[in-house]
């Protein structure tokens, strides 16, 4: 069976398909040379993608629009551009070669600012999102030359490599303006139309997994109406945005059903759909087959080597994250260890096996499936692995997503609450600086200023302690840092309402509203 991500939705395919007969029986091509890059933080031209088709022929949908591709054809687009190659059928082959640069990285001045009309030699001198260029076999073959040359300067990164890279590159720039033919941009649409789609799908790819993403709310971050961004959104992309956000939650979940051995149930939370049942139907529907058996016949495809190096690495991290669920730390210990011994990353380790466990331990801990003795236990487990981890940490770059210092208020003793948060916070990949109990306002902005802590967690169980979280607020005013770093307040007596009154930054009910809050201001710092 073949892949069909990308393909319109079964809801209107038939429709679209009249309108595109060039689409009839064709399959996605997905031997690209590069790897897929994600869309998040693109802005007008900040990054552009350079593909040359090398052999072959076959289809490139750029928006809503189809055209015929082949050997000799090069393509310059906005990253933010969503666009597919397609083969006609499942034997033939369609070679691309892909660049992907910032611009800003390479150039000054006018070659670099998107409004000059010198940006990039002029190759968008018409205030269009993408170009095409055909070239003949000569000149085919120095543009190949140019991509050829670049890719070993980056991979062997001799003396003064980047200053060859910017040379070749320039001159890939030059010749491909020598040849630029026109782009064929919908006269109805305007750059600026584009870019509001841009931004809007930009944000589901960012988002997709939050079952509260929806039009309105992408609308209001716009400040622009429902109906407008909905009208904008069909007339740009040839697509309503409610079939764009289900197909990018479908293709996540392809994603995820060929290369992880996660659940129905956790790809359903992953991908933001609404439940297992209706994720069963709705791809049946589009795909013509179950999800187990979209796995089962993707596995089937998979050449063998391959097959069972994922399936072991996969495997490995799946263990550890059960195993880590269920608290068996000495279990996690040595599936760490294993896993290190088999070649798989650091950071993949962390990420897909102990983190993904203590997720989910957390995540049923707000909802009340699991209490504190199981998160307990599971932290203990995590922490486990993590020594096995830590040495090799910062030899792999692997950074922490944040860093707080975390206490019990003076004259509270109570730590049980902040032990707690503190597991939470740590299963969520952050650093933490426990300060312990009996903690004085100072200490903590001290800490704050001393170990670069983007955040300070108050915690008091006492109703005569709390004034205590007031303090911090004042003493990090006075030291100069309050608009560096964020307060964070909570515990049995603390109040929402007591948060604004003191001008703290976040107060939450809970440990694991509290691991989720504290990754969130981080990430705003």
């Amino acid at each position: 069976m073949a892949d069909l991500d990308g393909q319109p939705s079964k809801l209107k395919k038939e429709e679209w398909l009249k309108e595109n007969p060039i689409f009839q029986n064709v399959v996605p091509c997905d031997n690209l040379f590069n790897p897929d890059f994600s869309l998040s933080q693109l802005h007008f031209h900040e990054f552009l993608e350079v593909s040359i088709i090398q052999e072959g022929s076959g289809i490139h949908r750029i928006w809503n629009k189809v055209f015929p591709c082949k050997k000799g054809d090069v393509y310059i687009l906005n990253a933010g551009v969503p666009h597919e190659y397609f083969v006609r059928d499942q034997a033939d082959k369609l070679i691309i070669h892909n660049l992907l640069f910032d611009a800003n990285d390479w150039f000054d001045g006018e070659l670099a600012f998107p409004d000059s009309p010198r940006f990039c030699y002029g190759i968008f001198d018409e205030d269009v999102l993408w170009a095409y260029v055909y070239l003949k076999s000569r000149s085919i073959e120095k543009v190949k030359r140019v991509f050829g040359a670049i890719e070993k300067e980056i991979a062997e990164k001799n003396p003064e490599w980047k200053e060859a890279v910017k040379a070749q590159l320039i001159l890939l720039l030059i010749v491909i303006r020598r040849h630029l033919a026109a782009s064929a941009e919908n006269p109805d649409v305007t750059p600026k139309d584009r870019m509001i789609v841009s931004t809007a799908m930009r944000m589901v790819m960012e988002r997709y997994c939050e079952k509260e993403l929806t039009l309105e709310s992408i609308a209001d971050t716009l400040f622009l109406s429902k109906s407008y961004l909905s009208k904008l959104f069909f007339r740009v992309t040839g697509e309503h945005f409610s079939e764009y956000l289900r197909s990018v939650r479908l293709r996540q979940a392809c994603r995820l059903l060929r290369e992880t051995q996660l659940t129905n149930e956790q790809i359903v939370y992953g991908c933001g759909l609404k439940d297992v049942p209706s994720f069963y139907q709705l791809f049946k529907a589009t795909y013509s087959v179950t999800p187990s058996r979209y796995r089962t016949e993707m596995s089937e495809n998979m050449p063998n080597k391959e097959k069972r190096k994922g399936e072991n690495k996969m495997s490995i991290l799946t263990e550890i994250s059960e195993n880590l669920q269920r608290g068996k730390a000495k279990v996690v210990k040595e599936l760490v260890q294993k896993a290190v011994d088999e070649g798989i990353s650091v950071e993949q380790i962390l990420n897909e096996g102990l983190l993904d466990g203590m997720g989910v331990v957390g995540e049923k801990f707000k909802n009340n499936e699991v209490y504190v003795p199981e998160v307990l236990v599971a932290a203990r487990a995590m922490n486990m692995g993590a020594q096995i981890l830590k040495p090799l940490m910062a030899e792999a770059g692997v950074k922490a997503t944040g860093k707080v210092c975390i206490g019990t208020v003076q004259g509270d003793l109570h730590d049980i609450g902040k032990n707690l948060v503190k597991m939470m916070m740590e299963g969520k990949g952050l650093e933490v600086v426990d300060l312990g109990t009996d903690v004085a306002p100072e200490t903590y902005v001290q800490t704050a200023i001393e170990q670069n802590c983007q955040i300070i967690c108050c915690s008091a169980l006492l109703t005569t302690t709390m004034g205590v979280m007031e303090e911090v607020v004042k003493k990090a005013q006075e030291a100069g840092i309050r608009d560096k770093v964020k307060i964070m307040i909570g515990g049995a007596p603390v109040t929402e309402e007591y948060c604004r009154k003191i001008g703290a930054d976040k107060y939450t009910p809970d440990a694991a509203s509290a691991a989720d809050a504290a990754v969130a201001l981080c990430a705003a710092c």
